[in-house]
């Protein structure tokens, strides 16, 4: 299995390496904006969390659209589709690990923010390959 996996990531490198630079690119408009809503407006950590999330929406679907999977020329309506669907569980993601790291592990709202950011790009990569932006291009060869 471990074979497979090396060999997986050696031949998806590039988008793989691109895939991070978006990510650790998006996590720092969603952190910033993050801080923006709840350290600088005083907001509630939940709707911190929700107006972030939705701010780093759009440059983290455009970034991994042109850049990351190169699918401009798909119809937008088609990505943006199955977009939505990943967003709605990386949302549910995003404010569970939210509540448990905040009402249950009792720390601060911003280790929230990075866990939920960890957690979400565990399967986003392969959900955005192979689902949002998957064409008869993309797959997933292990022979």
């Amino acid at each position: 299995m471990l074979r497979y996996v090396l060999r997986y990531a050696y031949e998806h490198r590039v988008q793989l390496a691109k895939f991070t630079l978006v990510g650790i690119t998006t996590f720092g408009i969603n952190f910033l904006a993050f801080h923006l809503f709840y350290g600088v407006a005083g907001l509630d950590y939940r709707v911190a969390v929700s107006f972030a999330y939705v701010i780093t929406v759009v440059s983290h679907f455009l970034l991994h659209r042109f850049f990351t999977f190169r699918a401009g020329e798909q119809q937008l309506i088609h990505n943006a589709g199955k977009y939505l669907l990943m967003l709605a569980l990386n949302y549910a993601i995003t404010v569970t690990v939210a509540w448990v790291v905040v009402e249950v592990i009792r720390i601060s709202p911003y280790f929230g923010v990075i866990a939920s950011t960890g957690v979400t790009a565990l399967t986003s990569f392969f959900v955005m390959k192979y689902f949002v932006f998957g064409s008869r291009r993309a797959q997933w060869r292990l022979s």
